[in-house]
C-alpha cells in the first residue's frame, strides 16, 4: 500500500491525496452532515486545491480532481481493541489518525520548499464556502525548531482559502444572476413572439413570415387559441408538464448551490443529507404549486365542458378572458427609461406632498429596480401577463355573472389576483434559478479550464473541432429560421408567373398522389383534376388494383402521371404516362382507359379561369395585425418548409441528436486518453501540438457525415418555389403525411402477393368481365 502512494506522489499532477479510512465495518469519511477527510498535500499549490469552497468544486463538476487521487487505507490495532475505547471521542480518534496518517505517509515536518508534503484534515460542512461561512481545514506546518510532531497544533490551527477565491465567487455569482435575467427575458419574448406569429386567417390556420412595419410600445396582442374545446385540455397539460418541470428544476438548482456538498462529485459525499427544514420548505412549496396548478386545471376543464357543450363563456369575462398581451420587443430597452422615469415621479410627489401616489411609485420603482438588476423589466412584464391571463381563466370558469354575485366575485376575483401573482412569481424566481445555476456552471468550468490551461491541453485541443461544429450548427439553425422565411416573401411574384405558365400552357403533366393506408384510400389531386367523378373513378380504380398481382399499393405514396395537350380546336388528348406501379405501359390498360375517359371530358369541359378559382392561396396579407401589416403563409405550409423539408430544412430535433452524437465522440476520445492522464506528456504543450494533426484529422473525419449542408439561396429558392406550387395547385399529402409507408403491411404484401402467371390471366380476364358488365353510371358517383 505504501508502493502505491509512493507512486501517486511521484505525479507531478498530484497535489492533493485523500485518505479513504476504512474502520472496521464503517467509513471514517461518511457523516449526514459533515464529512470529514484527511489527506495528503504537496505544499506548493495542495492547500489552495484543498481549500477550495465545496461551491466551487460542485460548480465546476469537480474538474480539480485532476490534481487529486484516492487511497483506501483500512486501520487495524496492532493489538486487538486497543484503540477502540479512544474512538468513541471524536477529540481522540483525530488524534489517532493524524499520528498514524504522519507515520505511514513518512513525513518530514523539517522539510523546506515546493517539494515538501504535510498532512491536513476537512470538515465538509453544509454551508462550507458559501458567502459567511468559513472553510474548516487543518494542517501540519514545517516547523525547524520541534523535533517531534505537535498533532495538537496540526488539529488547531485553521488553514483558510486565498482571498481572492471568495471574490471570484461573488462575481461568478452577479455574473450568472445577471446573465440569467437577460436570458430568460429573451426566451419568453422569443416564445410568445413566436406564439404571435401563429394566426387564423377565414378559419384557416396561418404563420406570419414578415414583420410588421411598424411595433407598438408597451404591448403586442396575441391570438386566441384556445377557444376550441380541445385546446382547453391542451393548455391544462402544458400548464401541468411546464409547472412542474420549472419547479422541480429550480428548486434542484437552489438546492445545489446551498447546499453543494451534498452534489459534489469528488469526493464523494452521497451519505450526506439536506436540511430537514429545507425538504420541509420543498415539501409545502410543492403543494402549494401543485394546489394552484390543479385549480388552473379544474378551470380549463370547465371551460372544455362549457365549450363542448355549447353553453359558451361566462358573458361577464367573455371578450376579456382572450385579452392576451405581452410586452413588445421594442420594449427590451425601456428597463432604464422607467427608472428615471419614476425617479422623477417620486421627486414631483414629494414636492407636490402626494403621499398615496409617492408610496406606489415607491413601491413601482422597488419591483422595477429588482428586474433591473436582474437584466431586465421584461421578466415583471411577463409576470403581470401571466397573472393577468390566469386571473382571467379563473374568472371565466368559476364566477358568476348573475348580478346578485357582485361581491361574491369581487372577493373571489381578488384571491384570483393575488394567488397567480404568487404563483406566477414563483415560476419566474424558479425559472431564474434554472439559468443562473446553468450560467455559474459554465463560468466556473471555463475559468477553472482557462486557469489550468496547461493540463487540459490535449483536451482543448479535441474539444476545439466540437466547439466549431457546435456552432456551426446553432448558427445554421438560426440561418434557416431567418432566411426562410425571408426567401418566401421574395417568392411571391414568382410563384404567380410560373402558375400563370402551367395553367397557360398547352401541354403538362398532371401527378396524381395515392396513399392507401389499411382502411381508407387518400387522393391527392391538383386544382384541373378537382371533380367528384375523377375522384370516384380513381378510387374504383385503386380498390381493383390492390388485388392485381405485383402491383401493391402498400409502399408509400403512389404516383399515376397523366400527360394532356390542348389542340387548336379546343379538343383535349389525354394519355397515361406512368401508373402507379411506375410502369410505362401499364398492362392493366382495360382498368385505367375509365378514368382517362373522365378525365378527358373533364379537362375539355373547363376553362383556365375556372382553374385559377381552384387554387389555393399560399399568401395572405394581414392588413389589421397588431404592429401594422404583415404577410403570412398556411401554418402547416410552413412546418414542412421550416421542419421537414429536406435539404433547407432544419428542427431542433435533429440538432440536438446530432450535438448529442458528436458529444459521443469527444467523450470517447477524451476517457481514451484519460488512460494515460497523470503521465507527464499528457498536459505537456509540446506533446499535444505535436499530436494536434492527428486529433484534428481523427475529429473532423468522425463529424464529417453528420455535417449540415449550408445551400445557397438560388437553390433555396427552388426548393421553395416547387414545395408552395405544389400546395397552391391543391397538394396536401407531401405536408401532412410525408413519403407515408406502411412496413408491416408491406411484407404481409409482398409474401402474400401472386406471382403465378397463370392466375395472373385468371385474374385478368374476370377483371375484364366485369368491366364490360359496368354500365355509364360508373362514371357519376353514387
Amino acid at each position: 500500500m505504501y508502493h502505491k502512494f509512493k507512486t501517486l506522489t511521484m505525479s507531478d499532477s498530484v497535489k492533493v491525496i485523500f485518505f479513504q479510512l476504512q474502520i472496521g465495518n464503517s467509513s471514517f469519511n461518511t457523516g449526514k452532515v459533515s464529512p470529514v477527510y484527511f489527506a495528503w498535500i504537496r505544499n506548493n499549490f495542495g492547500k489552495a486545491v484543498f481549500t477550495l469552497p465545496t461551491s466551487f468544486i460542485t460548480m465546476s463538476f469537480s474538474l480539480y480532481s485532476i490534481f487529486t487521487a484516492n487511497i483506501h487505507l483500512t486501520l487495524i490495532d496492532s493489538n486487538h481493541k486497543c484503540y477502540e475505547p479512544y474512538f468513541n471521542k471524536y477529540n481522540c480518534r483525530k488524534h489517532i489518525i493524524f499520528n498514524t496518517l504522519t507515520h505511514f505517509t513518512r513525513f518530514n515536518h523539517t522539510c523546506h520548499g515546493e517539494s515538501c508534503s504535510t498532512i491536513c484534515q476537512r470538515k465538509f460542512n453544509p454551508h462550507d464556502g458559501n458567502f459567511g461561512y468559513k472553510v474548516r481545514a487543518t494542517c501540519c506546518r514545517n516547523d525547524y525548531s520541534s523535533s517531534q510532531i505537535n498533532t495538537t497544533q496540526c488539529l488547531n490551527i485553521p488553514e483558510k482559502p486565498p482571498w481572492y477565491v471568495a471574490w471570484s465567487l461573488l462575481i461568478t455569482v452577479f455574473l450568472s444572476v445577471f446573465l440569467a435575467g437577460f436570458t430568460v427575458n429573451k426566451f419568453i419574448n422569443w416564445f410568445l413572439r413566436s406564439a404571435q406569429r401563429y394566426r387564423k386567417f377565414a378559419n384557416t390556420p396561418v404563420y406570419v413570415i414578415s414583420n410588421a412595419t411598424r411595433c407598438e410600445v408597451g404591448h403586442v396582442y396575441l391570438p386566441d387559441n384556445l377557444k376550441s374545446p380541445g385546446a382547453h385540455l391542451i393548455h391544462a397539460i402544458q400548464f401541468t408538464l411546464c409547472g412542474m418541470a420549472i419547479i422541480i428544476l429550480g428548486y434542484l438548482s437552489f438546492c445545489i448551490q446551498r447546499f453543494p456538498n451534498v452534489y459534489t462529485i469528488y469526493p464523494s459525499m452521497h451519505m450526506t443529507l439536506l436540511p430537514r427544514t429545507l425538504i420541509e420548505f420543498g415539501r409545502i412549496e410543492v403543494i402549494w404549486n401543485c394546489s394552484y396548478i390543479l385549480m388552473i386545471v379544474l378551470a380549463d376543464i370547465t371551460l372544455y365542458l362549457y365549450t363542448k357543450c355549447n353553453m359558451g363563456y361566462s358573458l361577464q369575462y367573455a371578450d376579456v378572458l382572450h385579452r392576451y398581451r405581452y410586452t413588445s420587443p421594442i420594449s427590451f430597452h425601456q428597463s432604464y427609461f422607467q427608472v428615471k422615469i419614476y425617479c422623477y415621479d417620486i421627486i414631483v410627489d414629494l414636492k407636490s406632498l402626494k403621499i398615496i401616489q409617492l408610496m406606489l411609485d415607491l413601491v413601482a420603482l422597488a419591483m422595477i429596480l429588482i428586474n433591473f438588476i436582474l437584466g431586465s423589466i421584461g421578466v415583471l412584464r411577463y409576470c403581470l401577463f401571466m397573472t393577468e391571463t390566469l386571473t382571467f381563466r379563473l374568472r371565466s370558469a368559476f364566477l358568476s355573472d348573475k348580478p346578485t354575485c357582485s361581491f361574491f366575485n369581487t372577493i373571489m376575483s381578488i384571491n384570483f389576483t393575488i394567488l397567480s401573482f404568487i404563483y406566477s412569481g414563483f415560476l419566474m424566481l424558479h425559472l431564474l434559478l434554472i439559468f443562473q445555476a446553468v450560467f455559474r456552471f459554465i463560468l466556473t468550468t471555463s475559468a477553472f479550464i482557462v486557469t489550468f490551461a496547461s493540463y487540459f491541453n490535449f483536451i482543448i485541443i479535441m474539444a476545439i473541432p466540437f466547439m466549431h461544429y457546435v456552432i456551426q450548427t446553432i448558427d445554421t439553425y438560426i440561418r434557416n429560421d431567418h432566411i426562410i422565411p425571408e426567401r418566401i416573401v421574395r417568392l411571391q411574384q414568382t410563384l404567380d408567373q410560373e402558375m400563370e405558365q402551367i395553367l397557360q400552357a398547352d401541354q403538362g403533366d398532371l401527378n396524381i398522389y395515392v396513399a392507401v393506408t389499411f382502411s381508407d384510400i387518400i387522393i391527392d389531386l391538383p386544382e384541373m383534376l378537382e371533380n367528384d367523378n375523377i375522384r370516384y373513378c380513381l378510387e374504383y380504380y385503386i380498390q381493383r388494383m390492390k388485388h392485381m398481382p405485383n402491383h401493391q399499393m402498400t409502399d408509400g405514396i403512389s404516383t399515376l402521371t397523366i400527360r394532356y395537350q390542348r389542340l387548336p380546336d379546343n379538343h383535349v388528348i389525354v394519355e397515361l404516362l406512368r401508373c402507379t406501379n411506375g410502369c410505362r405501359i401499364c398492362p392493366f390498360q382495360q382498368e385505367i382507359q375509365p378514368v382517362l375517359s373522365c378525365i378527358l371530358h373533364h379537362l375539355q369541359c373547363q376553362q383556365v379561369n375556372n382553374f385559377k378559382n381552384r387554387l389555393s392561396s399560399v399568401y395572405y396579407h394581414l392588413e389589421n395585425s397588431p404592429g401594422g401589416s404583415s404577410i403570412a403563409i398556411p401554418e402547416q405550409l410552413y412546418q414542412y418548409l421550416r421542419y421537414h423539408s429536406s435539404p433547407i430544412s432544419l428542427n431542433m430535433g435533429r440538432v440536438l441528436l446530432n450535438i448529442i452524437i458528436i458529444a459521443g465522440f469527444l467523450s470517447i476520445f477524451i476517457l481514451t486518453a484519460m488512460l494515460d492522464y497523470r503521465s507527464k506528456t499528457f498536459s505537456s504543450l509540446n506533446s499535444a501540438i505535436a499530436n494536434t494533426p492527428i486529433i484534428y484529422v481523427a475529429t473532423l473525419l468522425s463529424f464529417r457525415n453528420l455535417k449540415l449542408v449550408q445551400l445557397k439561396e438560388e437553390d433555396i429558392d427552388k426548393i421553395l418555389l416547387v414545395n408552395m406550387i405544389q400546395y397552391r395547385r391543391g397538394y396536401r399529402l407531401f405536408c401532412t403525411r410525408g413519403i407515408h409507408f406502411q412496413p408491416f403491411v408491406q411484407l404481409i404484401k409482398i409474401a402474400t402477393s401472386n406471382i403465378s402467371r397463370r392466375q395472373d390471366l385468371n385474374i385478368r380476364r374476370e377483371l375484364n368481365d366485369s368491366i364490360n358488365n359496368t354500365d355509364d353510371s360508373f362514371f357519376h358517383p353514387a
